[in-house]
């Protein structure tokens, strides 16, 4: 019994030696991996931001000196301006350290950025198709405070900052330890025709760096009227974003610079503006003639002292105004001439007055949804 039972054993042991695979020695001990996929050059595509002269406007171009077509949005809100000023040397202090010490220990800022916020960006490649063919071009002109609007980013417009251009969208950033994600729409580059498998498309495309040799002017010259008094000025807030050009106001404060008390009538409906904007100067509201006036309705201001109204000054321009995106100036006027208080027995002051410095309006998208105009080849 015992003996059939050791024969029985030893079988399966047998057939379990035969059952074991031989390694071989030219069989890999690890699995192989695929060949990498072969990686298509980028499109010979040359983007170039030529800054204005004198506060005019710039101009962007995208040139294809490839040999294929290829297809771009064409559409200047993708532009970003990435800013460097010139450093600065430190002022030293009495002892004859440097000013800037107890600064330069703080980190310091990241350099601006001019991107337009993303609900006036495009998501899309798609609408301002255009395609490029080969040794053609596109362009097209801008304002950089549109993209620049920030206090910051339109202090550092000035000579010797450098200007390095994008257009399009940035590349997804890998996470850490995972693989680098492939490409995917939307793209600033995109082959088409004779292109598909020559070339690669791109997320986003940049200029060279080029230096500023004059500085952006802010505040622009606009007509004013001259018979305005020094002493007794107009006031609006440095600046104001909006998405569009409807339903705005702001706020004017009168300041008496005089060496005596005024009074006068300060109300809305009295204020005026000079709007300078992209299709140039438009006058809105008119100085009014108040021949039954209201004692109530005039105020007293004292040496030094300020009086603010607010305006919404939308409804004193004439229509479409402000229909367009744009930067705007827009400087107020008041004009008392007309409206005396020497019927009430007040001794009034009469005459106009203008502001020092116009308020700067963005208008980022048309009022109206429209069709955007067809781009076109240079």
């Amino acid at each position: 019994m015992n003996g059939a039972r050791l024969r029985v054993m030893a079988s399966i042991v047998g057939l379990a030696v035969l059952a074991t695979p031989v390694a071989s020695s030219g069989a890999p001990s690890a699995k192989t991996t695929a060949p990498p996929e072969p990686t298509l050059p980028p499109a010979q595509v040359t983007f170039k931001v030529t800054p204005g002269s004198s506060g005019a406007p710039w101009r962007l171009s995208i040139e294809n000196t490839g040999e294929g077509p290829v297809r771009i949005p064409a559409d200047p809100r993708l532009l970003v301006l990435e800013l460097t000023p010139a450093p600065s040397e430190p002022a030293p202090n009495e002892n004859g350290s440097s000013a800037n010490a107890k600064k330069k220990a703080q980190k310091p800022l990241p350099p601006p950025r001019c991107i337009l916020p993303d609900d006036t960006r495009p998501s899309t490649d798609e609408g301002r198709e255009l395609v490029i063919p080969p040794k053609r071009s596109w362009s097209t002109s801008f304002d950089p405070l549109f993209y620049c609007f920030g206090q910051r980013e339109r202090s550092a417009l000035v000579a010797g900052t450098t200007v390095k251009a994008r257009f399009g969208w940035p590349r997804p950033a890998p996470r850490p330890g995972a693989k680098t994600p492939g490409l995917a729409p939307p793209f600033a580059v995109t082959p088409v025709g004779a292109s598909v498998g020559k070339v690669s498309p791109a997320k986003d495309i940049a200029s060279d760096t080029l230096t500023l040799t004059e500085a952006v002017p802010v505040d622009k010259t606009i007509p004013t009227d001259e018979s305005a008094a020094s002493n007794v000025t107009l006031g609006v807030p440095a600046s104001m974003d909006a998405a569009r050009g409807n339903e705005l106001a702001t706020t004017v404060t009168l300041t008496n610079g005089s060496d005596r008390s005024i009074t006068l009538l300060y109300r809305p409906e009295m204020i005026q503006f000079v709007v300078s904007g992209p299709a140039g100067n438009v006058a809105c509201g008119q100085a009014k003639t108040v021949a039954s006036p209201i004692r109530e309705l005039f105020t007293t201001i004292p040496v030094n002292g300020k009086t603010s109204t607010t305006v919404l000054f939308t409804t004193t321009c004439p229509a479409g105004t402000f229909d367009d995106p744009g930067i705007y100036r827009i400087m107020p006027k008041l004009d008392t001439t007309n409206a005396s208080g020497r019927s009430l027995g007040l001794k009034s002051w009469e005459g106009v007055a203008v502001g020092k410095a116009p308020l700067l309006l963005r208008v980022r998208s048309p009022r109206t949804p429209a069709l955007p105009p067809r781009p076109t080849l240079d």
